[in-house]
């Protein structure tokens, strides 16, 4: 106990020297009129673009490592601004997500358990002011186009309706309706699911999950992500003298995987590598650990079906770096990268066959773990290997933008990383779905289920989690320390969710 305190105590202090740090930071962007920050000319305050990606795995992007999925535009990004390696989601489902991103909390302090109560959102959070909101207060044009907070897609997409949002967010807010499934081109569906193909409904058609392949006729004009990037301009242009919180929602890669049939061209099916696997892979995870593995998605014994998934995903994947590019050529045709911090990241992770699962809910490294790229004007271009996490970006741009952060966040500010790269933020860093828990420590992944079963894996050795070691007895001090660290994270949450007060009752 006294160890772990002494802990909280040296992150308290290291909290205080990142605002120092981040003082001299804005002084230098010129976000600041005076030393403390008291008063700031409102053509001062720096805006805000925040992009999120939808079911987007670190790993496909090239800055991240991958070889063989292009992504000029992002990696443009990474190459002027701040990338982390090791940034988690607090839960890798959208709903949850997306709801700890915008609050600024842990999904079990607030109550989100499944995308369903992303409906409950607007109720739980009460009147802490979440991310987009706490910029509107102070005197922030805020807006929100497509998903930011949960969507359904395709169903929402095709609708064109709001979901579940949170109306206090935003200033102005835009959906952007577009074909998905229905677009006119070459339809291939790869799994087993049972699809329902009326033009005519939205919801219950069986598409969430699918991984279903369109190769689009057109050039993409007509999708939802090509559709965001161009009102993201126009409000560019319209709110170029700022100060502006522009958050943009791109729905790719999540399913279905559509894209113009020229992002296919560079990946041809046959020349797809899946990720590396070992034989008896799945036999060391627990069944609580396991989700959507090719035998229950219907990728299995069927030559060349899993190759395909991932010349769809990349596709996917390079349509929509191009929609951030024609965002990032508008900041920069409009003089708007002096005074625009950028955030790019995704809600989650995904698998893309390693261990043989696919898609999210899983709380290995490839689902839980996240892209994200933060870029200060002003600064140089670094990268960080500092434990982060997804609720962090609430008052990272609280700090950057010369803000308060507000007292019921529970992430921690990584704007000092912008300067120094190496500093430690985190010990530790949570992440939770359903029947586990992942704590996250600079060496290992420990992975708990409800049943007792667990996981262990030594990060630096093992960064792709062939071997768990939770049943070797001379890693038992280990899991000891790990199930003592989870306890005292679980029991701090279910502090701040009882100090809330009845709105956070299930």
């Amino acid at each position: 106990m006294r160890s772990r305190l002494i802990r909280e105590r040296s992150l308290r202090q290291r909290g205080r020297s990142a605002v120092a740090i981040c003082l001299t930071l804005a002084t230098v962007l010129g976000h600041y009129t005076t030393a403390r920050g008291d008063e700031r000319s409102k053509d001062n305050r720096p805006n805000v673009l925040f992009i999120i990606s939808d079911d987007l795995a670190a790993g496909a992007l090239a800055c991240y490592g991958n070889n063989k999925c292009s992504t000029p535009h992002i990696d443009r990004l990474a190459a002027a601004g701040t990338r982390l390696t090791r940034a988690y989601c607090q839960f890798p489902v959208c709903g949850p997500s997306r709801a700890a991103l915008m609050s600024g909390m842990y999904p079990p302090t607030i109550g989100m358990r499944d995308n369903p109560d992303a409906w409950r959102f607007t109720e739980v959070l009460g009147e802490r002011p979440s991310m987009a909101e706490h910029f509107r207060s102070n005197g922030y044009y805020t807006a929100r186009v497509s998903k930011i907070y949960h969507m359904r897609v395709p169903g929402d997409i095709t609708a064109g309706v709001d979901g579940p949002d949170h109306a206090a967010s935003w200033t102005e807010r835009f959906n952007c309706q577009g074909p998905e499934w229905m677009t006119q081109g070459e339809h291939e569906h790869l799994t087993n699911e049972k699809l329902t193909l009326d033009p005519n409904k939205h919801y219950g058609l069986g598409f969430g999950m699918a991984f279903y392949v369109v190769r689009g006729a057109s050039d993409g004009a007509e999708q939802p992500d090509a559709q965001a990037a161009t009102k993201a301009i126009e409000l560019l242009e319209a709110h170029r003298d700022g100060p502006f919180f522009l958050a943009v929602g791109l729905v790719r890669p999540h399913v279905p995987l559509v894209a113009p049939a020229s992002y296919f061209e560079p990946y041809p099916v046959a020349a797809m590598q899946l990720p590396p696997r070992i034989a008896g892979d799945l036999d060391d995870i627990p069944r609580l650990g396991r989700f959507l593995t090719s035998q229950k998605i219907g990728l299995a014994g069927k030559p060349g079906r899993q190759q395909a998934v991932l010349a769809a995903y990349y596709a996917a994947v390079s349509y929509m770096d191009a929609q951030v590019g024609r965002i990032l050529d508008a900041v920069e045709r409009l003089g708007l990268t002096r005074n625009t911090i950028i955030v790019f990241t995704s809600d989650h992770g995904y698998h893309l066959g390693e261990h043989d699962f696919w898609q999210k809910l899983s709380l290995h490294e490839e689902s839980a773990r996240i892209p994200l790229i933060v870029s200060v004007p002003g600064q140089k271009p670094v990268v960080s290997d500092s434990l982060a996490q997804q609720i962090d970006i609430y008052p990272t741009l609280a700090e950057l933008g010369g803000l308060p952060i507000p007292e019921h966040c529970q992430g921690r500010s990584l704007a000092a990383l912008v300067v120094h790269p190496d500093r430690e933020i985190h010990n530790e860093v949570y992440c939770n779905h359903g029947n586990g828990h992942l704590l996250r420590t600079d060496r290992w992944a420990f992975l708990s289920y409800v049943d007792g079963t667990c996981e262990l894996y030594d990060m630096d050795r093992d960064p792709r989690q062939f071997v768990n070691l939770a049943n070797e007895a001379q890693y038992s001090e280990t899991l000891d320390e790990l199930h003592g660290r989870l306890s005292a994270k679980l029991a701090a949450m279910t502090t701040a969710r009882s100090a809330s007060g009845e709105l956070l009752k299930p």
